[in-house]
């Protein structure tokens, strides 16, 4: 691992394997990561064609990571693996 990096992992329960990104720069967003993760999974937020609605929230040791802006640096502080999880939350349509 070199400096400024670290390993992330985000599992989705879903999934047949976790997400997983050996080199992931410190100074990345969580927002940048969720849009990889959710591209990686084959997923998309907001509304269906059947009106439910899809939203997904990335969790760190059962803290949700509301803050799109925070750096991937900031939520893992000083470890070189950072594990996440992904939740799904659905709406259904009227």
């Amino acid at each position: 691992m070199t400096e400024g990096t670290l390993k992330v992992i985000v599992h989705y329960a879903a999934a047949s394997k976790p997400y997983e990104q050996d080199h992931a720069s410190r100074h990345e967003t969580v927002g940048t990561l969720k849009t990889n993760v959710l591209n990686a999974f084959g997923l998309k937020e907001g509304q269906h064609p059947d009106g439910t609605n899809y939203t997904y929230t990335l969790f760190h040791n059962k803290t949700p990571l509301e803050n799109l802006g925070e750096t991937l640096g900031q939520v893992a502080g000083d470890k070189h693996t950072l594990e996440l999880k992904l939740s799904q939350h659905v709406t259904q349509g009227q």
